[in-house]
């Protein structure tokens, strides 16, 4: 698989293979056994010797963002929340690694998927959170849509024209929202495979898109599962019990839902 990283240098699994190999010898650990987990925005490895998974970044233009992920994580283990650590024993993290950035998190072991209703508590509990000593951007749904209609490739013209429209339409109605629910930290991402079941309980991931907004986004995912994903209804009631509320019922949803 290949992408182009922010400089426009190919994002391969070789090219990742050779930023983890480079932090692995600045922290001081063999990268031998490396296994690929998983490449994408970031490719993802398992060092399972070490009990370490590690994510390399596509490029170190990433800082803010990475810097943030390692802040989220060291916030909700100060307060006892049950996520992904980071492995401190691998000091001054993020490493910078052949023009990438690269992390190290712990190997947690999983028991099978995760539920909804694992998922609900977990957003229940994340929301109810102190809001953390450090800045969070504010969230925004639509911050890779101008660049995408800009550059659409071969897409055709008149559904570019038609996504467009409806960008700007869908994009003044969530200006307009009145949010019932006060804002403050969400994930960002809250869909059920962002949640680990490990053998102490449920556990959280992927920091990405943790951000300062509105609680209801979290919610939505898991709502739309249901029309667009045959979540059974019944499930879906347990999450909106485990939570306790139901987005669906709040008017501004069909906004969520078109975003």
């Amino acid at each position: 698989m290949s992408s182009l990283d922010t400089t426009g240098a190919p994002f391969t699994s070789e090219a990742a293979q050779r930023a983890l190999v480079d932090a692995c010898a600045k922290a001081g650990i063999s990268a031998d056994g490396a296994e690929l987990f998983r490449m994408g925005e970031n490719a993802i490895f398992m060092l399972r010797a070490d009990r370490l998974v590690i994510r390399v970044a596509r490029s170190d233009q990433a800082i803010k963002k990475v810097e943030k992920e390692l802040a989220v994580s060291r916030w909700l283990a100060d307060n006892d929340y049950p996520s992904v650590r980071v492995a401190e024993e691998i000091s001054d993290q993020p490493i910078h690694a052949d023009g990438r950035l690269v992390t190290f998190w712990v190997l947690v072991d999983e028991t099978g998927k995760a539920t909804y209703n694992d998922l609900g508590g977990l957003l229940r509990d994340l929301h109810a959170m102190p809001t953390p000593d450090f800045e969070l951007p504010q969230f925004t749904p639509f911050s890779a849509v101008p660049g995408r209609l800009a550059n659409p490739g071969n897409a055709d013209p008149g559904a570019v024209a038609f996504l467009s429209d409806l960008y700007h339409d869908v994009q003044s109605r969530y200006a307009a929202l009145d949010f019932a629910i006060p804002l403050g930290v969400i994930h960002g991402d809250s869909h059920r495979g962002n949640v680990i079941a490990t053998p102490s309980g449920p556990i959280l991931t992927d920091f990405e898109v943790v951000s300062w907004g509105p609680r209801e986004w979290d919610l939505t995912p898991t709502a739309l599962a249901v029309d667009r994903f045959g979540l059974p209804r019944e499930t879906y009631d347990e999450f909106c019990r485990t939570y306790g509320s139901d987005v669906t019922e709040w008017p501004g949803f069909p906004v969520l839902r078109s975003v």
